[in-house]
């Protein structure tokens, strides 16, 4: 089953069925359903304040390659600009610089300039690399450096997942990932450090 990205794009939600397909049952091999975060009243305060807190954060010489998702594109609504919610978007100066960009746009836009990397984890998932955001690939993060990777995730979300996890394609950033834990940031300049599988 999949969803019509063209569609959801432009706001409608249409999803496919494709077919069944049977598979051994073994659950720590077998990735969760996405899943929509709950989006009470305190979910959205809690995704407003995160986003004040980056904003505060952002450097107008620093490129931001900010991937898809509801609490990243709260960033941009309170910047008021009109960010893609699958889509990887490139700022500058809060700005959206690029739209829906590419991998060879991402590593063209920050070629010998400083860049950070803003992602939430994919709901029901925990995927901060490699689901939804292939865009953003290992030689992306190898030029940005794992210490300008910045997670963002509400407190309810974050709760959800006892580690994040990624799937970089590359088995020895994977390890690096895994071996430096990322730090998520959960409420206005409150950060949960989270392992990484």
């Amino acid at each position: 089953m999949d969803v019509d990205e063209q569609a959801f794009r432009q706001g409608h939600l249409s999803a496919e069925l494709y077919g069944y397909l049977l598979s051994p049952y073994e659950p720590h091999l077998i990735q969760g359903n996405k899943m929509a975060s709950p989006m009470t009243e305190s979910e959205v305060e809690n995704q407003a304040a995160i986003s004040i807190y980056i904003i505060e954060e952002m450097k107008p010489q620093i490129i931001y390659i900010i991937g898809p998702g509801t609490t990243t594109r709260t960033i941009s609504d309170l910047l008021d600009q009109e960010k893609t919610l699958l889509g990887v978007d490139i700022f500058q100066e809060k700005k959206i610089i690029a739209k829906d960009v590419s991998e060879k746009q991402i590593l063209q836009a920050i070629r010998e300039k400083d860049a950070k990397i803003i992602v939430t984890p994919i709901g029901g998932q925990g995927f901060i690399f490699g689901r939804g955001n292939q865009q953003i690939s290992s030689e992306v993060i190898h030029q940005v450096g794992i210490d300008n990777i910045v997670v963002v995730a509400t407190k309810g979300k974050l709760d959800r997942f006892e580690s994040l996890r990624v799937d970089t394609g590359d088995t020895e950033l994977d390890k690096q990932l895994k071996a430096h834990g990322i730090e998520v940031v959960v409420d206005y300049k409150i950060k949960k450090k989270m392992g990484v599988y």
